[in-house]
């Protein structure tokens, strides 16, 4: 943990302050022109208390490009977190940051998520313990009356895991978002399931929902992968996957998160972005379920090269040939089989190869295909239940249940 501050670049410690010896959870957020940040610790403090102590950072932020209005809206937000610091508004420990001027190549809710994560490591640091849980959050979310608790079990019951996902459900109250809203919502939260559970279908070897405020990770674990990348969106998917190759991932089961569906266009993709799409009326099309059976002979072929020590071209689907190309492929294979010392070994690092990164970079190179085009959601999901015979249902509403039971059923099968 010290190392990583001498290794990467961090911003100096926020916080002169005595950390609590038995801190063992830090809830991290970024808040950018967002008062909803209130009904987020409003919803941590009406949560279960867990035994150990928590720290919540919240870390207002802002561009050098960002509009004065907003400047203002931050700082203020600022001064009442601080107000309710000071007045010990909750049980747990608030710690307000505000960052302001960040250069615009660096400027987004990345950029938050690093600096507060970066600072909950620091009071690990602080008080020796490595093993201290980083959760995110947003502040659009509202959060399980078990939240802690069930993280805290999670972390108590499987010490050696350093990385845990949650399962999620969006924030459907129709008295504080539009149908429109919700129906926009229902549908991108089914696409998301859709995409876990084909990518599950391929064999891949880390298949987990990867959400900025639905994650929590161990400091050692966030230090050991570099820390939290400052991008201005997909930090999380980045961040994730890659300390998922560092540490096994438990997937909490409980639905301990309630992001909000509402429209937003502060990050290029994500609900925000889909909401907006499917609201205008534009058709909304997911990647083509064919692919993903594309993927799993890919992936199914891994041990048979093993096996025979010879890479077998018309064992390698040819739309995976001419995505990377035989040259490139075969470096890639005989590098790995030449440094692996056992099968396990070498599906690990075959993994680290063709990775999550991979795995998106080669879906998005169909979305103009005439080959694989994209599908329409409802067309996608019916293609996707017929493998499990499973007939679809007639509405949204069902649709969004079913593909919710099925999910759950083999997200739990996986992981637990």
């Amino acid at each position: 943990m010290q190392i990583y501050f001498e290794r990467f670049k961090t911003c100096p410690p926020f916080f002169d302050k005595k950390i609590a010896k038995n801190t063992e959870m830090i809830v991290v957020i970024p808040c950018y022109d967002d008062d909803d940040v209130f009904l987020t610790l409003n919803s941590l403090q009406e949560a279960q208390r867990p035994k150990c102590t928590v720290e919540v950072i919240v870390v207002v932020n802002s561009a050098e490009n960002t509009p004065e209005n907003i400047v203002q809206k931050n700082r203020s937000v600022f001064e009442k977190l601080q107000q309710f610091y000071s007045e010990k508004k909750y049980f747990f420990e608030l710690s307000p940051i505000l960052i302001e001027n960040v250069p615009k190549k660096f400027a987004g809710v990345g950029n938050a998520r690093k600096v507060g994560s970066d600072e909950a490591v620091r009071h690990f640091l602080q008080i020796g313990k490595s093993n201290g849980l980083i959760a995110g959050l947003d502040c659009d979310c509202l959060v399980a009356e078990n939240y802690f608790t069930e993280i805290e079990k999670a972390h108590k019951q499987n010490p050696d895991i350093q990385l845990f996902t949650f399962n999620f459900q969006h924030n459907f109250d129709e008295k504080r978002f539009s149908k429109q809203e919700i129906f926009a919502c229902k549908l991108y939260e089914i696409y998301l399931r859709y995409y876990r559970i084909a990518l599950q279908e391929t064999g891949f070897s880390h298949c987990f929902h990867t959400i900025g405020s639905c994650f929590a990770v161990t400091a050692l674990a966030y230090t050991k992968v570099g820390g939290m990348p400052r991008l201005q969106a997909g930090e999380d998917f980045y961040f994730l996957h890659k300390a998922a190759q560092y540490t096994k991932n438990n997937v909490i089961m409980q639905k301990i998160v309630s992001p909000a569906p509402r429209i937003s266009e502060r990050v290029p993709f994500g609900t925000g972005k889909a909401v907006i799409k499917i609201i205008s009326g534009e058709k909304y099309t997911v990647y083509n379920y064919g692919l993903f059976a594309v993927l799993k002979r890919f992936f199914d072929c891994f041990t048979k090269i093993y096996d025979t020590k010879k890479v077998d071209f018309p064992l390698i689907p040819a739309e995976i040939t001419n995505y990377f190309s035989e040259e490139k492929l075969l470096k890639i294979f005989n590098e790995v089989i030449s440094n692996s010392k056992h099968k396990e070994q070498y599906i690990k690092r075959l993994y680290t190869k063709f990775d999550a990164f991979f795995v998106v970079q080669f879906l998005n190179s169909f979305n103009n295909s005439a080959i694989f085009p994209p599908m329409e959601i409802n067309v996608a999901v019916e293609n996707l239940l017929k493998t499990y015979n499973i007939s679809a249902g007639k509405t949204l509403d069902e649709n969004f249940r079913i593909i919710e039971n099925l999910n759950d059923k083999l997200l739990n099968e996986l992981y637990q």
